[in-house]
């Protein structure tokens, strides 16, 4: 029926079990050969095209932490796939899929056409209160929210986006790139935000079957409210007295952390150090691991944007001196308040 999101067309086979309607194992529906992925990728899916370059971050396959529901997601794609099924064991299935270390665009290739696969089957009872667009827009929304620095690639590109061609599904193609051009203008900075487009794509989203306005507002403020249960917010102090939030969770890498900082202050991640106590935290280290508890105070050192091989002899050794000088003064250092 027009208006009623159609899916992609099947281009290989749907993994079945003997019995008509029964719900693979995660075991048995396994991932493509790498000979046969490398033939696939063109077509299947893939990063969406602004300003003549290709965006990764825009691909409903990319890897990303994705948490609906109190679930945990792999990508827009799994989500979106598994929304589809009535049978809750169908969708864990889905769910369970899991991205192999094949680098980023294979990664995301691979998994994401597994879990396309899966979501074509024919095999398995649809939800009936399933809107594809209203859980694709959803699902966006939540991926860029919930991934900074995605949601940072996203907001620096410009003018308008073209969703790749998936199997020929023009209509597919169209409304990938709605959703993507809604999400970039609502997550930019206010005085940057375009309101008249933002107002005139959810005038065209409300004339769909498939969207409900009101629902996915709903679903949105649901997730944030569960996905903020759990964060932790840790004091982030830099060397003048001046302190960020950081929103975290127990899993995430003291990496991340890092990342979102540099995002903060416009500087590169390998110039910042993070310090609890006299401690300076590891990239893979964890939040929970490194015992960082809500509403810690972690101390921030920025260092040169001159890396060190380059500063010359003298330069260098007086650069050490200052960062030993520096820790010790951390050191006897109490922080009032946050200052």
């Amino acid at each position: 029926a027009p208006g009623v999101w159609r899916d992609r067309a099947r281009t290989r086979a749907t993994p079945r079990d003997a019995t008509r309607g029964s719900t693979p194992s995660p075991s048995r529906t396994r991932p493509l050969p790498l000979a046969l992925l490398r033939k696939t990728v063109v077509g299947m899916g893939g990063p969406a095209v602004c300003g003549g370059q290709p965006h990764l971050c825009m691909d409903t396959f990319a890897i990303c932490r994705l948490v609906i529901d109190g679930e945990e997601w792999a990508s827009v794609e799994q989500y979106h796939q598994a929304s589809k099924f009535a049978d809750k064991a169908y969708r864990k299935a889905i769910q369970a899929v899991r991205p192999r270390r094949l680098g980023l665009k294979l990664s995301a290739a691979q998994h994401g056409t597994e879990v396309e696969s899966m979501g074509n089957s024919e095999e398995q009872e649809r939800d009936p209160s399933f809107r594809a667009l209203e859980n694709l827009y959803v699902a966006s929304r939540i991926k860029f929210e919930q991934n900074l620095h995605l949601r940072k690639q996203l907001v620096e590109t410009m003018g308008p986006i073209q969703a790749a061609a998936t199997c020929g599904d023009a209509e597919w193609q169209l409304w990938n790139a709605r959703v993507l051009e809604r999400v970039r203008e609502e997550l930019r900075p206010a005085p940057e935000r375009d309101d008249e487009l933002i107002e005139g794509l959810r005038l065209e989203f409300q004339r769909r079957e498939d969207y409900d306005e009101e629902s996915a507002c709903d679903r949105l403020a649901a997730a944030r409210t569960a996905f903020g249960a759990h964060q932790r917010v840790i004091v982030a102090a830099k060397m003048d007295g001046t302190c960020h939030d950081l929103f975290l969770h127990p899993n995430d890498t003291i990496e991340e952390a890092r990342n979102q900082l540099a995002f903060l202050f416009g500087v590169a991640p390998s110039r910042i150090e993070m310090l609890h106590g006299m401690e300076v935290l590891q990239d893979a280290s964890t939040v929970d691991g490194s015992g960082l508890q809500d509403g810690v105070v972690v101390r921030i050192l920025l260092s040169s944007p001159v890396p060190r091989a380059f500063q010359g002899g003298a330069k260098a050794d007086l650069n050490a001196e200052f960062m030993t000088g520096l820790a010790g003064r951390l050191s006897s250092r109490t922080l009032n308040g946050v200052a």
